[in-house]
Order: structure tokens, then C-alpha cells, then sequence
């Protein structure tokens, strides 16, 4: 393998590492979004049982 392909490969790797972490932080986010939610579905619940 010639150090331009090592190269690209290398780069291509950062760029995927990058991308994952941007995945994660965004499905993170959305976690708490969807368990704001139902946190707020429950009390909404639980108000209209009393």
C-alpha cells in the first residue's frame, strides 16, 4: 500500500470517527427529548386520574 492510499484510509477513519460521535450526541439528544415527554405524558396521566 502506498502512503496516499494509508493516507486516504487514515482520513476516511477520522471522518467515521467524527460522524459516529455526531450519531451519538443525536440520538442522546433525542433519548432525553422522548423521555421529556413521557415524563410529561405521565403527569398529564396521573392529574387526570385524581
Amino acid at each position: 500500500m502506498e502512503n496516499k492510499d494509508q493516507e486516504k484510509d487514515i482520513s476516511s477513519l477520522e471522518f467515521e470517527k467524527g460522524k459516529t460521535l455526531n450519531d451519538y450526541q443525536f440520538l442522546a439528544q433525542k433519548l432525553k427529548s422522548i423521555k421529556e415527554i413521557i415524563n410529561l405524558l405521565e403527569k398529564k396521566f396521573l392529574q387526570k386520574e385524581m
